[in-house]
């Protein structure tokens, strides 16, 4: 299959990393069922099935004649696989199923350019304003700083990187390897793989070490956007409630360390409700 005209590119492979990485992402909702992440989970999936879509429809044998017309459907999949990050950025009840309509709306503005270029055709390759270039790289950025600083680094470096090897031509970065779009749907599939395989057990004792292990869960899995809120609201109630533990980003530890006070049952079971309170919006 080939990219915007290039050619000799291994279409075994891309198939192959494209058929395992929409499995993953099947195989993954059982993880995400019952929480605000099966929408996100549904842009990934939706993305993963568009490219392994046009391997066959903009492959060597292609019903695609014009290179316009081939680039201009590689751009449009490319960024569909922004899709999932803005869908986490809205991941919270009750609003998170109307925000699937600013998601939507987000990648017809992402791919209007190509509208364009198809409308309007002004030479055989789709070419991008510098705003819009500007754009793809803040969003492909935002994905990775939302996730660089939890359990998930690896994978949003890979998600990243994948990202930008399928808009590299459209980002200015030229580049002649058939194994590009191979390398990208590498990324992905490993990336997906490293969260399927890196899911933490939260213990079922109500104890400190539960509250943290539900925050890191949560923390990993929504990333720093909604971390950090949720961490600024439990420290709020902690310091009302005159707790003797504060939240932080690895989890709940002590505010004086020359004198760790244990919190009673009576302070666990207010940061129990506060957690509950706080994380069904989200679970």
């Amino acid at each position: 299959m080939t990219i915007a005209g290039i050619a000799d590119q291994p279409p075994l492979v891309e198939v192959t990393l494209a058929t395992a990485l929409f499995g993953v992402l099947l195989a993954d909702r059982a993880a995400v069922k019952g929480t605000t992440l099966t929408a996100p989970l549904n842009w990934a999936t939706l993305s993963a099935a568009l490219l392994l879509l046009v391997t066959f429809l903009v492959g060597d044998n292609s019903l695609v004649e014009s290179n316009l017309h081939r680039a201009a459907i590689w751009y449009a999949v490319s960024c569909s696989t922004l899709c999932p990050l803005i869908g986490v950025l809205g991941a919270k009840r009750p609003q998170n199923l109307g925000w699937q309509w600013v998601v939507f709306t987000l990648w017809l503005i992402l791919i209007w350019p190509a509208f364009q270029a198809l409308a309007l055709p002004a030479g055989p390759r789709l070419e991008l304003f510098a705003a819009w270039k500007i754009f793809l790289v803040v969003l492909i950025g935002l994905g990775l700083l939302n996730y660089l600083p939890t359990r998930h680094w690896l994978a949003a470096i890979l998600v990243a990187t994948g990202q930008g090897f399928l808009l590299s031509e459209n980002l200015g970065f030229e580049s002649s390897s058939p194994w590009r779009l191979s390398i990208a749907m590498g990324c992905f599939l490993l990336a997906a793989l490293v969260v399927l395989f890196r899911q933490i057990a939260v213990p079922e004792e109500k104890s400190l070490d539960q509250f943290s292990q539900r925050w890191l869960r949560f923390r990993n899995a929504f990333g720093a956007f909604w971390g950090i809120r949720i961490l600024q609201r439990v420290n709020e109630t902690a310091k009302l409630r005159h707790w003797p533990v504060e939240l932080t980003w690895p989890g709940f530890e002590p505010k004086a360390e020359h004198d760790p006070r244990q919190p009673t049952k009576g302070e666990l079971d207010e940061i129990e409700q506060t957690l509950d309170t706080l994380l069904r919006r989200f679970f």
